[in-house]
């Protein structure tokens, strides 16, 4: 008796743990099958990026498109925050030319402004406003691009940002893929 109590006791496990394994799988494939779509749709989306950034997030595994997005937003947003305190940090703590310097400025300006726009893209995006929410977006965008090109202006100046611009594209490049998605 005990030996069949504890046989059906495994097997039930055994189940359990097989359709929460599977229903994992199959949401996990939805983000790949959502970043597949943005990355193809955009030749600068890099589709590792965009799984690692979203299977970062617990809340990816079981979200829909619209909700993938909203995640990417919030993910932009914090990486704008962030990369706004390192240029102050970096203005505080060492000593650049005053060319550098002026860029690292303009910078902190671009991404202040890229914040501002990414929260107006989530209230459109809330009122379901993808056009507006996309210019919002590609503004946001642009920061990155115009600071990284800030540094290209002088020769020899090379920029210290050049890594977490490259991050910022990528996420803002998600938010319109997908917003892209949405309205299609």
């Amino acid at each position: 008796m005990i030996s069949k109590q504890f046989f059906s006791t495994i097997l039930n496990f055994f189940i359990i743990f097989l359709l929460f394994y599977s229903c994992e799988g199959v949401n996990n494939l939805q983000v790949h099958g959502y970043c597949k779509e943005a990355a193809h749709s955009d030749p600068n989306l890099s589709y590792a990026f965009c799984v690692a950034s979203l299977e970062a997030n617990p809340r990816s595994k079981k979200a829909d498109l619209e909700e993938l997005l909203n995640i990417t937003l919030h993910l932009t947003i914090s990486n704008a925050t962030n990369i706004a305190s390192s240029i102050k940090q970096l203005l505080d703590g060492k000593n650049f030319d005053p060319y550098t310097r002026g860029a690292l400025k303009d910078c902190l300006e671009l991404y202040l402004d890229a914040d501002s726009s990414l929260h107006d893209a989530i209230c459109d995006f809330k009122s379901k406003d993808y056009f507006k929410a996309n210019l919002d977006a590609s503004a946001a965008m642009d920061s990155a691009i115009t600071c990284e090109d800030d540094f290209k202006e002088k020769k020899g100046v090379v920029s210290p940002l050049t890594r977490e611009n490259d991050t910022f594209f990528q996420l803002t490049a998600m938010v319109l893929a997908f917003l892209k998605m949405l309205s299609s």
